[in-house]
This record gives C-alpha cells, sequence and structure tokens, in this order.
C-alpha cells in the first residue's frame, strides 16, 4: 500500500467472518436524543474496562497485601509506567480505594487499563454514527430536504472532502464538515471565519442513517424494502459473504449503506489503492473508514489516520487557515486510541508518534506513549522494538533530574533487548547486544546477590560472559566493575580481554575509545590502558582550544592519580606545559593538585613553593576574557580567601566587565560576575558594581546561579545597600528568582523574600497586572504561589509559611471574597447553606514537587472550618480530589457534582 504510513499485513478473510458473525447479534438501532458534548477524557484518564486486581506493588499478586479489586468501568488516572519482576510492564494510577473520597496508588498491568471501554459495542448500543471518543461532528446545518441540504454543501465546497451528511431521527439532515478533537471544539469554532454562523459541534447521537456521498452531492442510501432492522442487516450479511466469494468491493458499498459498519472498513480496505483519476480517492476512503470506525470497527479508525494524504484535519485546516497550530487539538492521535486499547500495532504507533510530538513529554504522555510502543513491538513492528529502549528514557527523564530506572526497570528492558541481539561484537543487519549489557549492568550494580534473585542474577550474568566470549568488548568491561558479582581473578581476565579485543579491532568499538576510564582501575591488568588514556587526555589537554581542552586537563589529573605508574612529578610537568603563553588550559587543574590538601603531609618549605607556584599558575591562567580555560575566578577568590579585598575585587571587577563586553548572546555560564557582585556585598564594598554584576548574572540564563542573582538584587533594594530602600524593585527581583523566565531552577528563599514583601511591604507591592485596578486579594494569593514555589524547591520554611498563609487566611486575617455555599442532591434538595469564604490559593501536592507544576485552588471555607476546593488539572474538574464535571451555571450559582456522593456543590457570590 503506497500511501500506508505503517505498514502490515492485513487478514481480510478474518475481518470478514468476524463481521458477518457479529451481524446476527445486533439489535436494532436505538434513536439518540441530542446532548451536550461530554467532557474530553484527558490521556491520565483510564478506564479498567473488566474487574482488574490493584496490586500495592507491581508484579505482585494483590492478595499478598490485602486483595484490591476493582470494578469494571471504574476509572483510574495514570501517573507513571514501570516493570515489574515479572518482566511485565505495569501503569503506576491513582485509583479511587471505595473507602469514601480516600485514593491510594497502585499498580496494573498496562493492558488493563484503556483509554475507552465498549467502543467495539458501538454499533450494538444504536451508536453507529457517534463520533468517536474526544472528537464531535463539525455541524454547518440542519437541512428540512436534500436539495436544501446540497445547496448549502455546494457552498461550503472547501470542506467537501472531510463533508458528510446524515439522516436525524427528526427527519431533517444534518450537514457535518467533518470531525473536530472536542478538547479543541469550542477554541475552532470561536475563531473560525469561514462557518455559517449557526455552526456547532454535535456527538452524532441523534443520526440514523448516514447519505451517500458524491462528487457532487449527498442522496438517500437505497434502503427500502425491508421490513424491519434485522432483515436489512441480513441483507447486508449476504453481501458480505458475496464479497468474499466473489471480491466485488461493490457488494461491500452496498452492505455498508445498509448499516453494516464493518462492511465500510472493509470496502475502504478494498478501494484503498485503486486507480484514482480524479484524485478524490483519498477523501472517499477516509469517509468510508470513518463510517466503520464510528461503528465500533477498529480497522476502520486504522484505515483512517493510516494513510498519508487522509482528510482527517480538513475541518479544521479549512475553519482556521492553517489550524490552531497545536498538535493536541488533532483528531488523529483520538482515533488512534480504540484501536491501540484493542491491541492493533499500527495504532498505537501512530498514537505514539502523536502525543507529544515536538514537545518534552510529561510523565503521562512518556508513559502513554512506551506503553502505545510496547504494545506495537510486542504486536511484531520490528523497527519499534529496535528503537523501544530510547522510548523508555522520557519516562526516566520526566520523573526529574535525578532519576534513574529501577533494578527492575533495567532487568526487563536488557532481557527484552536480550530477546533479539547477538551477542559478540557488532554486525551489519544484526542488533548488537550492548545496550542490554549496560542494563544488565545497571541492574548487577544495584542488587547484592541473594537467593531471591538468583534466577535474574545467572541470567544478567551468562550474557555479559557470552559477549565476552565471544568478542564484545563492552561486555567485557562491565564485568571489570562488578566486584560483588565477580572474583578478582575474573574480572582481571574480562579487563585483560577487552583490551586485547581494542587493540584487535580495526573498525573500533566506541567502548574502545575511552577503555582506559571505563576499567576498574583498581584491577592490576587495566594498568595499560589507564597509562593509554591519560597519555590520550594529555595530548588533548596541551593542543585542544576548545572547552574540552580543560576538562581534559582534569580528567588527566584523576586518571594519574587512580594509576600506580604515573608519578606525581611527570603529572605536573605535563600541567605546566599546558600552562604557558600559548596555552591556559592546564593551569586550573594545576593549582588545584598543587593545592590539594589530601596528599601526604609534606614540610613546610615545600608546601610553601607549591602554594606559589599555584598562584602563578592561576595569574597566568587569568586572561580577563572569555577563554573556557580562565582562572579568574580561582584567583579572585584565592586573594578574597587570603584578605586580599582589593586585589580579590580587581581580579572580579576587570574579570565581570571583560565577560559583559564579550557576551553577544544570553549567557549560560556567570559564575564570575554572580561571585563578584556576592563577595563585594559580602564585604560591603562597591555597592553599585555589585548590582551591575548581579542584574547580568540575574538576566542570563545560568540554572545554577540566575535565579540566585536576581535575589542579590532583592536584597540590595530591600536593605537599602548602596541606594534608596525600594520594595517594589525588591519585590520585583525576588519574584523573578522564584520564578526565572530563562531556566526551570527556582532559589526557594527567593521565594520567600517575595511572599514576605506581598504580604508585610507598606505601601503594599503593585502586581503588573494590578496597577489600574488593584485588588488586595490577589497579593495573598501570589504570596501563596511565592511560598509553594518554595516548599517546591525543597524548602521546608517555605512549605510552612504557606500552610500559616492557609490558616490565617481562612480564619478571615486577609481580605476575601464571600459566597453563599450550598450542597444540594440530584433532586435540588439543599442539604446545607451556608455564609463562606472563598479565595484563590496554591498548595501542590506531594506528588507534584517534582514536576514542579502549579495549580490555581479555588477554596472555599465554611463556618466551621471545612474547606471545598475545586481547581482544574489538564483540562480536568476535581472536586475535593474528585474527578468531576465541568461548573454548571444556574440561577447565578455555579455548581460542581461530586459523582460518588451524588451531592452537588454550588457558590454564589455575595
Amino acid at each position: 500500500m503506497a500511501h500506508t504510513i505503517i505498514s502490515q499485513g492485513i487478514p481480510n478473510r478474518l475481518f470478514i467472518a468476524a463481521a458477518i458473525a457479529i451481524v446476527f447479534v445486533l439489535a436494532p438501532f436505538l434513536q439518540g436524543r441530542a446532548q451536550d458534548l461530554p467532557a474530553y477524557q484527558t490521556l491520565d484518564s483510564r478506564r479498567l474496562c473488566t474487574p482488574t486486581l490493584i496490586s500495592q506493588t507491581p508484579g505482585q499478586a494483590g492478595s499478598r497485601t490485602g486483595r484490591i479489586l476493582l470494578d469494571a468501568g471504574s476509572q483510574v488516572r495514570l501517573i507513571d509506567i514501570t516493570f515489574g519482576p515479572d518482566l511485565q510492564p505495569y501503569f503506576v494510577v491513582d485509583y479511587p480505594t471505595g473507602k469514601g473520597l480516600q485514593r491510594a496508588t497502585g499498580f496494573v498491568p498496562v493492558e488493563t487499563a484503556s483509554n475507552f471501554c465498549g467502543f467495539s459495542q458501538r454499533a450494538d448500543k444504536g451508536q453507529r454514527f457517534v463520533a468517536p471518543p474526544n472528537t464531535c461532528h463539525l455541524i454547518a446545518a440542519i437541512a428540512p430536504s436534500l436539495a436544501s441540504l446540497n445547496n448549502q454543501a455546494r457552498a461550503l465546497e472547501a470542506f467537501r472532502p472531510s463533508m458528510a451528511a446524515y439522516l436525524q431521527a427528526d427527519g431533517h439532515y444534518a450537514l457535518s464538515l467533518g470531525l473536530l478533537n472536542i478538547r479543541a471544539s469550542s477554541n475552532i469554532l470561536a475563531r473560525a471565519t469561514r462557518l455559517p454562523q449557526n455552526s456547532h459541534c454535535a456527538t452524532g447521537r441523534e443520526f440514523i442513517a448516514s447519505l451517500v456521498k458524491t462528487g457532487s452531492e449527498f442522496s438517500q442510501a437505497e434502503t427500502a424494502g425491508y421490513a424491519s432492522d434485522p432483515e436489512r442487516l441480513a441483507a447486508a450479511a449476504a453481501l458480505l459473504q458475496a464479497y468474499a466469494a466473489a471480491q466485488d468491493a461493490n457488494s461491500l458499498k452496498k452492505a455498508c449503506d445498509l448499516g453494516l459498519s464493518a462492511a465500510c472498513s472493509l470496502y475502504a480496505q478494498a478501494i484503498y489503492d485503486a486507480p484514482d483519476p480524479a484524485g478524490d480517492l483519498p477523501a472517499t476512503v477516509t469517509h468510508y473508514a470513518l463510517l466503520g470506525c464510528m461503528g465500533g470497527d477498529v480497522l476502520g479508525c486504522k484505515l483512517a489516520i493510516n494513510r498519508s494524504e487522509n482528510t482527517l484535519e480538513n475541518a479544521q485546516f479549512r475553519a482556521i487557515e492553517g489550524g490552531t497550530g497545536d498538535a493536541a487539538d488533532l483528531v488523529t492521535p483520538e482515533l488512534a486510541k480504540p484501536g491501540c486499547d484493542a491491541g492493533d500495532a499500527v495504532s498505537c504507533v501512530l498514537l505514539a508518534r502523536g502525543t507529544a510530538s515536538g514537545t518534552t513529554p510529561t510523565a503521562v504522555e512518556a508513559s502513554s506513549n512506551f506503553a502505545a510502543s510496547y504494545t506495537a513491538c510486542r504486536a511484531g513492528i520490528a523497527f519499534v522494538c529496535r528503537d523501544l529502549l530510547d522510548s523508555f528514557d522520557p519516562v526516566i527523564r520526566a520523573r526529574g533530574q535525578a532519576a534513574s530506572a529501577t533494578p527492575d526497570e533495567n532487568y526487563a528492558l536488557a532481557a527484552f533487548l536480550e530477546e533479539s541481539c547477538v551477542p559478540g561484537p557488532a554486525q551489519d543487519n544484526r542488533v548488537h547486544c550492548k545496550p542490554a549489557y549496560y542494563k544488565y549492568r545497571d541492574f548487577l550494580q544495584a542488587i547484592e546477590p541473594n537467593p531471591r534473585d538468583t534466577p535474574r542474577l545467572i541470567k544478567a550474568k551468562a550474557l555479559l560472559e557470552r559477549g565476552c566470549a565471544q568478542g564484545d568488548p563492552s561486555a567485557c568491561i562491565a564485568q571489570t566493575r562488578l566486584a560483588a558479582h565477580w572474583a578478582l581473578d575474573a574480572r582481571n581476565e574480562s579487563a585483560a580481554r577487552a583490551l586485547a579485543l581494542c587493540k584487535e579491532q580495526a573498525d573500533k568499538d566506541s567502548a574502545c575509545t575511552s577503555v582506559g576510564s571505563a576499567l576498574d582501575p583498581t584491577l592490576a591488568a587495566a594498568a595499560p590502558a589507564q597509562i593509554d588514556s591519560y597519555q590520550a587526555l594529555s595530548n588533548s589537554c596541551r593542543t585542544d582550544a576548545s572547552a574540552s581542552g580543560p576538562q581534559a586537563c582534569a580528567a588527566a589529573v584523576s586518571a594519574a592519580l587512580a594509576s600506580k605508574d604515573i608519578e606525581r612529578s611527570q603529572l605536573e610537568a605535563m600541567l605546566n606545559s599546558a600552562c604557558s603563553d600559548e596555552t591556559i588550559n592546564g593551569c586550573q587543574a594545576l593549582a588545584s593538585l598543587l593545592f590539594d590538601k589530601t596528599q601526604p603531609q609534606s614540610p613546610p618549605p615545600i608546601i610553601a613553593n607549591r602554594n606559589v607556584r599555584a598562584l602563578v599558575a592561576l595569574e597566568k591562567g587569568c586572561r580577563f576574557d572569555n577563554a573556557p580555560a580562565s582562572t579568574c575566578l580561582s584567583l579572585a577568590q584565592l586573594h578574597g580567601g587570603a584578605g586580599d579585598i582589593v586585589a580579590a575585587m580587581d581580579v572580579f571587577e576587570r574579570g565581570c566587565a571583560a565577560h559583559i563586553a564579550q557576551s553577544r548572546s544570553r549567557p549560560e555560564a556567570v559564575s564570575l560576575c554572580y561571585e563578584a557582585a556576592k563577595f563585594a556585598l559580602q564585604h560591603k564594598t562597591n555597592y553599585p558594581a555589585a548590582l551591575q554584576w548581579a542584574d547580568f548574572a540575574c538576566k542570563a540564563a545560568d540554572p545554577g546561579l540566575s535565579p540566585y542573582a536576581c535575589k542579590l538584587i532583592g536584597n540590595i533594594y530591600a536593605l537599602g545597600l548602596g541606594t534608596a530602600v525600594n520594595t517594589q524593585q525588591a519585590a520585583m527581583a525576588y519574584q523573578t528568582g522564584c520564578f526565572h523566565p530563562f531556566v526551570t531552577t527556582t532559589d526557594g528563599e527567593a521565594c520567600i523574600k517575595y511572599g514576605n514583601l506581598l504580604l508585610e511591604a507598606q505601601p503594599p507591592i503593585v502586581l503588573a497586572g494590578d496597577a489600574y485596578d488593584r485588588d488586595p486579594a490577589s497579593l495573598i494569593t501570589e504570596a501563596a504561589r511565592a511560598y509553594d514555589m518554595g516548599c517546591m524547591d525543597d524548602l521546608e520554611q517555605a512549605c510552612e509559611l504557606n500552610r500559616t498563609l492557609l490558616a490565617d487566611w481562612s480564619r478571615g486575617r486577609y481580605p476575601h471574597d464571600r459566597a453563599t455555599c450550598s450542597v444540594r442532591d440530584d433532586a435540588g434538595t439543599i442539604r446545607s447553606e451556608k455564609t463562606c469564604r472563598r479565595f484563590f490559593f496554591y498548595q501542590a501536592a506531594a506528588e507534584r514537587k517534582i514536576s514542579r507544576r502549579q495549580l490555581r485552588l479555588d477554596v472555599h471555607v465554611w463556618p466551621d472550618g471545612d474547606k471545598t476546593v475545586i481547581y482544574q488539572d489538564n483540562g480536568r474538574w476535581l472536586l475535593n480530589e474528585v474527578i468531576t464535571d465541568g461548573p454548571r451555571q444556574k440561577a447565578g450559582r455555579t455548581c460542581w457534582r461530586n459523582p460518588i456522593s451524588k451531592r452537588s456543590f454550588c457558590a454564589e457570590p455575595l
């Protein structure tokens, strides 16, 4: 199939047989009624379509730790994905425990948690033309007659490729311009300039028949002459059997027109690569594929999304020229979800490709993508299997900067790779085992020998030993650092074999390029490689003019100190040669070596001589430029540590001035200017220069220092250091330190200082959005946001300040709104009604601290101190941590319904 995005064989006869079997159990179609669009189901919302056991650890039966069985249809929230010791993937989910509003975290097998349930039963339930989940029909017109419908269709010619028309239960005709993503539908309708005035999005529940679409008009399908729906469907089944015998695609089209959804999909498949002289085949294939998809046939969904020229997004891109620009607004990923739920490999591949494309995936997106890729791989898509290990990397990154794979994850991924890889050196058209070696190595590093893990330890060690024996140096190298699992003699043998293999290879394995540093330096067999590594690093140290040069010098020092065969005098001589008029790469490393207090104690004259030589090296390396090997910062700190403030300030001033003058873009390393500002403030000297240096560092993009530089500016204005006290300027600087625009790091102390100023400053701080309409309550909300971010920076003082602020505001200490709060049952009966305080607050739950994503909470405080908290998370509304529908407006009240208690919380402003 030349137009297919993902190629995979499709057994036609199996689909036909299944479709015929389904026909005879179909009930008559139920007449749908018009209704509002359902809420968009976010990616983290998963359904358990069958009764499912939640385990407290992955891969462990729930009965061992308390049997927790969730009913079919239960909704859980996806958090992460992991592997159990049984090698199977598990979703980490947040689930309702059944005890009031209590929720907990547990593990479910990936295949048990679906995006949607009951998709294949849609036609049985009379939903044959309901838009696929999370999508809706873009309705341009409701017409009383076919003639009127076709007139309006001709006026919207640009939409014809994606256009469809349906007969409604009330006898009218609906003109659909195509599907939209429910998530984006309101935005698209609001921005569209090419749609009729009354255009809207509809589920299609009121549609009872599809009109036949030709190039120029729509017509009624020939369905007359059948006494009942079962008779009509029996005729469709007969046509399907006729196609199986004669391979006549017209039989499939007629069966589709008679209402058999599976026949629509098969017709789209039959004409998929037909001749296309008119150029409208892609639109025709998409049209019939969607008819099958809407009826619950996964094949139709797959055919619609797996064609490169499909017309799925035509409605959006015609309504708004070029579309919304947000990949999350597309229809394609939504149509991939039912197929992936059913285990269809192609749908899973396209779902993973369409989720978080072009952006850094969140933990939920990364977990969903990996689950989809894993399913596609297990279904036989070879190229997905090849890249599966890389697909797990975003999962790890989404957990935070310090996160790494668990031992179970490393073992499972290695075992998976071992299934298809060939031990030994890399070969063309063979899967190399190196990634599996490294994953097993990481597993073994984290696990001490123990009886419980003996089978896994044996399997992991066996592959490394087999790979080394068959000539792969990377497998040999991995063994040398695993002293808990191999004896010293065996590790020395592995090191010697690794060196021999690297020496023999004409086309060097990447592991051989740094074999000296990769081997365990304590092994006698590693000594020759360490010397070779030292020599290579020494050469780079002396000759490399890039930032790698000084790094090579520092690495050479480490290599020399780890080796028993490299004398210290030899090392110092090498560094001396790299700290000269020609190059300064070795100056910092030389000074650090000479100042090293971990070396054996020497007589005072020798120590004094080393200190003088170190000072000379730092002076030689400080050229007041932006050279990566510059030693100006170390030189200034040396003078400062010796009490020579004047000399230190001279180096700081000249060095930072050069850095500022030579910066052509936003720098990512500003340690010299930051330390200069901090030094000046510490020693109460040259405040104007300190402000200039801190401002330069604050406006940079140094993740380790820029937020802290902003705090220094705040301190200068807050304390009036060399300038008048200015709390407004101080607050702006602290705000930048807390919420930096160019880096993701935070100075938690800046957050505390910012929050304190917002609460205490007189006159009050003016926020940017309140310059002309000041709202006292917004200052308190902003203070909560600051403390919350400081708390996310692991500053317990900020957490405590935020808890205190919440308690004080709840008691009425700060300005707040007032509202009539009530609890009502579904019949509208008022169960409780009181006047409550209302304000907006920020207080992240513990699990959100890693992602550093803040949520604004709508807090209502009842007279007895109880709180009702409402917020939105990824488009989903939560009422006291219970997922609920969006707010409903009625008679001035805004209400949210708790689906567990069956009662609604309502608030009406006073």
